[in-house]
């Protein structure tokens, strides 16, 4: 059965970890018996720099996805797409709904009528003012300025459009709104019954703690999505920020109050949500270093983390998973994420059998791909299948220029921001050649009497290698498709080098 899943990713969090999904599913991680993802991102800071990143590599995809692959269907109607790029990540615009109101082609649900504090959007028409009313309001809202807040970043005038900042009972408020987005009400017209959907968010900010059971609450609701199989991420506290009131600033965000906050949610959760999901992951780190401290907006640009790399497994994995084993009804199954050894420094050594067949192998692939893209391609400028598949389009034609981005840009970038985070995440070593890129395991250069027989992953066997790959290429790719026809030269040239790698490196224990 051919399905398809939605995936909502709720705040700065859930675009993070869609974000690392993003990346995953560009590597080719194998997704069992789905003909679309589809990520829909809900984040009422409109301008926050994490999401804005995120949604520029989910357009970066979906791009190089289009180009790259023909709408030939496999007999079973799933795409006929192989190797790098090959899920259907798509927008909620590709789908056809007859009587439903049009909407733009984004990866964004977006919310009206934010750009207000507040009290204003509680009361647009100033009709409680003079109202007993309003004395309830400030009972239940911070409305007071201190020495370290000003007045608008109390809690009933709190500009909206800037995000919660924290705030999960002023999240509530608006997400109750949610059903009447036309966004919203096109997925839920979308989603089928057979099909899946998975949430993503944290639990000790104020988006995500906040849309998380309100958006259940409403698939629940739903009497076609009532038995739907559905999924969920809880991303629990795996960094701290600086306190900007020390320095007798505006801050309003602490995460001194993250682990209470967090506690509050889980109660709740357990106390109203148990049983309404099949299955529940958490993933979670003991964070030491501080973030620079960003309320949101443009400024809010974070590191990518290991956890949300992690995050992103828990959709994969929850997508792959049997019908049989979530099939039980009422009883919502658990799961949390460990590695083999604890440390500062993470990379492919540290993970299970799982991850490391399912995840780091496609990962390992695509960076290959990556390096010889972005280091060895520019020093073959004279080869024919650099002049057939490259020459004249590489700076002009729209596929080229998104993948160049996409590799060297949003896939480059993000691996090193993991290694240069706290919780180090580095499985390359990306200046490196190519004999020592793979972090743990170097191979080895053959000699004999004193003379090089086996040079490993040299610049000459990489060209000699491209060379006879593209020649087999050609005769099953045509030339109409040279966009499949690159993609599929990097796979496989990823994969000789895979070859004589052997394996991933492994931990001794």
């Amino acid at each position: 059965m051919i399905r398809n899943t939605f995936i909502f990713g709720i705040g700065g969090t859930g675009a993070r970890v869609v974000r690392s999904l993003t990346m995953l599913l560009a590597a080719g991680t194998k997704l069992n018996d789905t003909d679309k993802v589809i990520p829909v991102i809900i984040d009422v800071d409109a301008k926050n720099a994490d999401t804005t990143r995120t949604l520029k590599a989910l357009e970066a995809y979906k791009t190089i996805r289009k180009k790259a692959y023909t709408a030939k269907k496999n007999a079973d109607g799933s795409d006929i797409a192989t190797g790098f790029f090959n899920t259907n990540l798509n927008t909620l615009s590709s789908f056809q709904n007859d009587g439903a109101e049009k909407i733009d082609d984004s990866f964004q649900l977006k919310f009206d009528n934010l750009e207000t504090s507040f009290i204003k959007y509680i009361d647009p028409k100033e009709e409680l003012v003079n109202d007993v009313t309003m004395d309830f309001l400030r009972a239940l809202y911070d409305d007071t300025p201190s020495s370290h807040a000003n007045f608008d970043n109390t809690e009933l005038n709190l500009r909206l459009d800037e995000g919660f900042k924290g705030n999960p009972n002023i999240g509530c408020v608006v997400f109750n709104s949610l059903s009447t987005l036309k966004e919203y009400q096109f997925v839920a017209k979308s989603i089928k019954s057979d099909d899946r959907i998975f949430i993503i968010s944290s639990i000790f900010g104020g988006t995500g703690s906040s849309g998380f059971p309100q958006l259940i609450k409403l698939i629940k609701s739903d009497d076609r999505l009532r038995d739907i199989k559905l999924g969920a991420l809880t991303v629990m506290p795996y960094y701290k920020i600086a306190d900007k009131t020390k320095a007798g600033g505006d801050g309003n965000i602490k995460s001194g109050s993250f682990d209470a906050k967090t506690e509050a949610a889980l109660t709740y959760y357990a106390k109203h949500l148990a049983g309404k999901l099949n299955a529940l992951y958490h993933v979670w780190d003991n964070p030491i270093k501080q973030y620079e401290y960003n309320a949101g907006g443009d400024a809010q640009l974070d590191p990518a983390h290991l956890v949300e790399l992690i995050g992103a497994t828990a959709v994969i994995d929850f997508i792959n998973k049997p019908d049989e084993i979530l099939n039980q009804n009422n009883i919502t199954k658990y799961f949390d994420y460990g590695i083999i050894q604890e440390t500062a420094a993470i990379d492919f050594r540290h993970f299970y059998e799982w991850s490391s067949k399912q995840i780091m192998e496609p990962l390992a692939l695509f960076s290959y791909a990556m390096k010889i893209y972005l280091d060895y391609f520019p020093k073959f400028k004279d080869m024919a299948f650099y002049k057939d598949l490259l020459a004249d389009k590489i700076h002009s034609d729209i596929f080229y220029q998104t993948l160049s981005t996409f590799l060297g840009t949003h896939f480059k970038g993000w691996l090193k921001e993991m290694s240069d985070n706290e919780r180090k995440f580095e499985p390359f070593q990306l200046n490196a050649e190519l004999n020592s890129f793979i972090t743990g395991k170097i191979i080895p250069i053959k000699k004999v009497l004193g003379v090089t027989v086996n040079a490993g992953l040299s610049e000459l066997f990489i060209k000699e290698k491209l060379g006879k790959i593209e020649d087999e290429l050609k005769k099953s790719i045509p030339d109409p498709e040279k966009e499949k026809r690159l993609l599929q030269l990097l796979n496989q040239i990823a994969q000789e080098c895979y070859k004589i790698l052997d394996s991933l490196p492994t931990m001794t224990v």
